[in-house]
């Protein structure tokens, strides 16, 4: 399937396609903030766009799955965070897609900076989280767009300092204004960006989700853009 290559924009690409414990950082912070595999997903499965990363979920195991890093990378305040993520089982526990986690290995308010997790509903409906001045905010989709089950969805988000809106598929599915300034904690206490279940300590929240071609740009994309990443990838 054809991929949309990354640009300028692009802070953080992980494809999440290698065997790990390292996956590479193609995006303009360069390696030196590449991500490292904690747990044990399951590397090098068949995704949409060549090989992803399988989080087997607290279905199959008790671990905290996934990968992470780039701690310290902040981006503010236009930021944009997307991937393609494959769902194949419905979740009735919160279950973690892919983030920024407030603080390092804890899981305490106000949890997350920006990132997606699955609702504890069965129904495919997902929120999409933004801390703003050390409160925790939230933006979901209605029922009409839920993820769907056994098939590939593209999700994104953007954040240009007044208004949060959600991406599935490449429609614009839900969006909402805040006040307030994207928190990152301080320098040396920051969580990871990561895929998968929580790292560190806290419930695993882990997602029976296969995961690929994470992105974070430094602008707020536009539908189109979103609606072209989806469109490529489903062409024969």
């Amino acid at each position: 399937m054809p991929r949309i290559a990354p640009d300028a924009n692009d802070v953080l690409v992980l494809k999440l396609e290698e065997t790990g414990p390292t996956f590479v950082n193609e995006g303009t912070a360069g390696t030196s903030v590449n991500w490292t595999i904690y747990g044990n997903p399951i590397t090098q499965v068949p995704g949409l766009l060549g090989n992803a990363m399988y989080v087997p979920s607290s279905f199959i195991s008790p671990n905290r799955d996934g990968a992470g890093g780039s701690n310290d990378t902040v981006i503010s305040p236009n930021i944009s965070l997307s991937g393609w993520i494959f769902q194949r089982r419905a979740v009735n526990y919160f279950a973690e897609v892919f983030n920024k986690q407030y603080f390092p290995n804890t899981w305490s308010h106000p949890f997350l900076t920006f990132g997606f997790q699955m609702r504890n509903t069965s129904d495919g409906i997902i929120e999409l989280y933004i801390t703003l001045n050390g409160t925790l905010q939230v933006l979901r989709n209605d029922a009409t767009h839920p993820l769907q089950l056994g098939r590939w969805s593209h999700i994104g988000g953007t954040w240009d300092g007044t208004t949060l809106r959600m991406y599935i598929n490449g429609v614009n599915v839900a969006s909402t204004n805040f006040s307030g300034t994207i928190d990152y904690g301080t320098a040396g206490n920051r969580g990871r960006w990561y895929a998968g279940g929580i790292p560190g300590s806290g419930t695993a929240q882990d997602g029976p989700f296969i995961i690929q071609d994470i992105r974070v740009a430094n602008v707020v994309r536009p539908q189109s853009y979103f609606a072209n990443i989806y469109w490529n990838g489903f062409q024969p």
